[in-house]
């Protein structure tokens, strides 16, 4: 999808998003039996009307094209749980390494524990924002490498603490990967191509509606209500293709309790 429109649709709020995508192919419905569907009446049907033909070919059409957006809903509720899960264990990494770290002496500890709380916050205060941009920050990267070395600067004197270093560097490692598979999520997305197959499929079942032969009003009733409906799916499919990006997106409410709920007391 071009990055100008979706720029300019996440201005605004996410009912406001569906509306206007709905208000947008129901505005297009009902120009198209104003001004497209007299000309098709008069070409398709002449003095007799001739609807059981449209009906089945708009049938077969139907069918493919439901089947499109059945997977695309799949794979984009699919993309989102996943990501749901990776925040989710990333933010139990990070407070399983923070309380692990009550086993170091101090000031080892201390410093620790200050530099994880430190990562916390970036994440919910900077990165989340970005995130939402489409960016990509380095400074939890950075933190990220700056809390490694604190944790390898350690040299363990006992079996004791030898376990506990090889357990903060399972859970870092750990982490890490989680942090690179959100980051990945920031800018991935569904490919242009797929996109220009659901719009386009989507005015191609707007046009079977223009060429339906039948009562005005009950047109106008029909064709509002199917794209209505199209407008649901498709902004469905693009506000969870989006996981981390615009008005919806998933939130940093995981790394919040943990700063919460383990961190802020022990400041």
């Amino acid at each position: 999808m071009e990055d100008w429109f979706v720029a300019w649709l996440d201005r605004f709020t996410p009912p406001l998003q569906v509306a206007l995508v709905c208000a947008f192919f129901i505005g297009v419905t009902w120009l198209g039996i104003i001004a497209v569907h007299p000309v098709l009446r008069r070409r398709l049907h002449g003095e007799e009307p001739s609807n059981e033909a449209i009906i089945f070919s708009a049938a077969n059409f139907g069918l493919f094209y439901a089947v499109l957006l059945g997977l695309l809903t799949i794979a984009t509720f699919q993309g989102t749980k996943d990501l749901l899960d990776t925040i989710d264990r990333e933010a139990s990494d990070l407070s399983t390494l923070y309380r692990t770290a009550d086993g170091y002496p101090n000031p080892l500890r201390a410093q620790l524990k200050e530099e994880l709380r430190d990562y916390t916050r970036y994440v919910i205060d900077k990165d989340w924002p970005a995130h939402r941009r489409g960016l990509v920050l380095m400074g939890g990267e950075h933190r990220l490498e700056a809390i490694r070395r604190t944790v390898l600067s350690f040299e363990p004197a006992t079996k004791t603490l030898e376990e506990l270093q090889n357990e903060m560097l399972r859970y870092l490692d750990a982490m890490a990967v989680a942090r690179e598979q959100r980051l990945s999520a920031v800018t991935s997305a569904i490919p242009g191509v797929l996109w220009y197959m659901v719009v386009i499929g989507a005015l191609l079942t707007l046009v079977f509606v223009w060429m339906l032969h039948m009562n005005l009003v009950s047109q106008f009733l029909l064709g509002g209500l199917t794209a209505f409906f199209l407008g649901i799916m498709v902004f469905l499919i693009y506000s969870m293709d989006r996981p981390l990006r615009g008005a919806v997106s998933a939130s940093p409410a995981s790394f919040e309790t943990v700063y919460d709920q383990v961190m802020e007391w022990d400041e």
